[in-house]
């Protein structure tokens, strides 16, 4: 037999472990609702960020984006682009035109320039020293994906990363818009602003975002316009990382890509497509959270200390007393028996020592009463043995009968005896009150051989019942009530016709249908529902004797399957009355064997 733990122990342990989960779990909230504080302030600081920052480079992308709209729709640019359009000289130079687009894109931005085309394929440009990477539009369609949108745009303004030229290539944005003429809005150019990337800098320097933040300006085809990161700049960004930006449009997220953890709050804009991203390191964010786990951790375990000193005290003056009780207890086995004297520290263990006290003094009415219970059991055993003689002498007079009977030649008599005797047996053999559909047919067709040896050829029976049901388990004595109560009620009173009783079994999915049915006198209505009402007021314990009417056996389903179950009394197709029952599958027996099949016509 294995050592058991001292209860002391348990206590100290029990009390310890208890004690040592309450901190944890107070110290791990405690983390998580300041980390859900730091959290949730950093968010609150990178959303107003980056919706400030979209929301000036919106106002500084739709400034430029009227002053290029007067500048498609002035007389000057329409005019030239009609008139080159149709093959003839402008109204003005080209040097002229030049002078034109940059005395109007000098009022919007330095180190810009404007760039236009024809439908001839021809440009212009407003800057010598700065200029677009492809300066046609048959180069730009090959070269850049968005150049499509322009025409899809129809006049409104696309947005867009790129580079020029400036001795040398260099990171840009452009935005470009279709010309359409003013008085039949039909494209005759194409109008484009090309800017700096280093215009973007300006407005980005203001935000404070640590040693780890960055800003990322992504436009509407995932192109990156603008980043802290200067080798960032017109480079796609991630497809994973931007189809995150796409689910959380309004939330900071976390992103992990390459063992690095930051998070992400972003701004997008409706008019340019352009998303601006502020990244900011994990550790960053929550470094502050650090000495708050430190301290956590300190109280935690000085608060795990002291617990455990006052445990064991506790556990001590706790455990003193039940360690005695259990000793006296454990004695009480050997024949010691010997009441507590003394008052305990508290009212507990006070109250187990008078329980304990209160125990041997009832004693002897423990045992006088167990064995007053043996008697009465031993008394029931021979009640039953008693009642069990009965049926027992009665089964063996019918036995003597049989033989009595074949020593004599009268068979027919001798198979009468025998099939009342197991009628008999059936009706009162005790065990379940459930039988397989097989058995109580069988049953049934023994009733049936009885009752023909009284009416003769006159009695006919039509008895249908599907295989499949055989074995499935129904309440005993189920359909020879209604065969009876087809003869004495429905039949006996026909004179000069032969009898017909046609009884049908068959099965669904979930329930198990019989019917019975004869060419009796039948019933009116009301006496259908007389019939019903008879036995409203029988004992539940006379419902299993035999000779049952319809309303006792409707009452029999109903106490067996539920009050949803029950006969259903109607006028049969024979002219008599048709009551059917419908009750629900409760599951085949174990082997189906023995009794002959069901289906007979007579």
């Amino acid at each position: 037999m294995s050592r058991k733990v001292p209860i002391v122990i348990q206590l100290i342990v029990g009390f310890s472990a208890i004690l040592l989960i309450v901190l944890t779990v107070t110290g791990y909230y405690s983390y998580r609702n300041s980390a859900e504080v730091v959290l949730e302030k950093t968010a609150l600081y990178l959303n107003e960020s980056v919706n400030q920052l979209s929301g000036k480079i919106d106002v500084n992308l739709q400034e430029y984006d009227k002053a290029t709209q007067l500048i498609a729709f002035s007389p000057t640019l329409q005019s030239y682009l009609l008139r080159t359009n149709r093959g003839l000289p402008g109204d003005i130079s080209e040097l002229e035109l030049t002078q034109f687009m940059s005395q109007q894109i000098r009022y919007i931005a330095v180190d810009s320039v404007l760039h236009v085309t024809n439908l001839r394929g021809d440009y212009f440009t407003s800057n010598t020293l700065i200029s677009m990477m492809y300066p046609t539009e048959e180069a730009m369609s090959g070269a850049y994906p968005w150049f499509g949108r322009v025409a899809e745009n129809k006049g409104r303004m696309v947005w867009t990363a790129s580079s020029a030229w400036r001795y040398g290539e260099f990171p840009a944005f452009i935005g470009a818009r279709q010309v359409n003429d003013w008085e039949r809005l039909t494209k005759i150019g194409n109008l484009f602003i090309v800017l700096p990337a280093e215009a973007l800098e300006r407005l980005v320097g203001e935000m404070n975002l640590g040693t780890s933040g960055k800003i990322v300006i992504v436009d509407a085809f995932g192109t990156i316009v603008y980043s802290s990161d200067k080798a960032e700049i017109g480079a796609p960004m991630d497809a994973a990382l931007l189809a995150q930006l796409r689910d959380h449009p309004k939330s900071m997220f976390e992103w992990t890509r390459d063992d690095e953890s930051v998070y992400i709050s972003h701004a997008y804009s409706e008019y340019s497509g352009w998303r601006v991203a502020a990244f900011i390191s994990a550790d960053e964010a929550v470094a502050d959270l650090r000495s708050i786990q430190r301290s956590i951790t300190v109280i935690g375990a000085a608060g795990l200390l002291a617990a455990t000193l006052f445990t064991s005290i506790f556990a001590w003056t706790l455990a003193r007393p039940i360690a005695l009780l259990a000793k006296r207890l454990t004695r009480l086995e050997k024949g010691f028996i010997k009441p507590f004297g003394r008052a305990t520290g508290n009212r507990e263990t006070a109250m187990l020592y008078d329980s304990y006290n209160q125990m041997l003094a009832r004693l002897d009415e423990t045992v006088q009463a167990l064995s007053e219970k043996q008697i009465g059991e031993k008394q029931a055993q021979i009640v039953a043995l008693k009642a069990q003689f009965r049926p027992h002498f009665l089964y063996n007079s019918l036995n003597t009968v049989y033989w009595k009977l074949m020593s004599e030649g009268q068979e027919a008599s001798a198979d009468m005896v025998l099939q009342l005797s197991e009628l008999l047996r059936y009706t009162i053999q005790p065990g379940s009150d459930l039988v397989t559909v097989e058995e109580d047919v069988a049953h049934l067709q023994r009733f049936i051989a009885i009752t023909k040896a009284r009416y003769g050829e006159k009695l006919h029976t039509d008895i249908e019942v599907d295989p499949a049901i055989r074995g499935e388990r129904v309440m005993k004595m189920l359909l020879q009530p209604l065969v009876e109560n087809a003869l004495t009620h429905g039949l006996e009173q026909v004179k000069g016709r032969p009898w017909l009783i046609r009884i049908r079994a068959s099965g669904g999915e979930e329930q198990l249908r019989f019917t019975v049915e004869d060419n009796g006198v039948g019933m009116t209505l009301e006496e259908m529902e007389q019939a019903m009402a008879q036995g409203a007021k029988t004992e539940p314990g006379d419902l299993m004797h035999t000779g049952i009417g319809l309303s006792n056996l409707h009452r029999r389903i109903g106490l067996t399957y539920g009050r949803d179950y029950g006969l259903r009394l109607s006028i049969g197709e024979l002219g008599g009355l048709r009551v059917d029952i419908e009750v629900p599958r409760l599951g085949r027996t174990k082997g189906e064997g023995g009794v002959p099949h069901a289906d007979e016509s007579a």
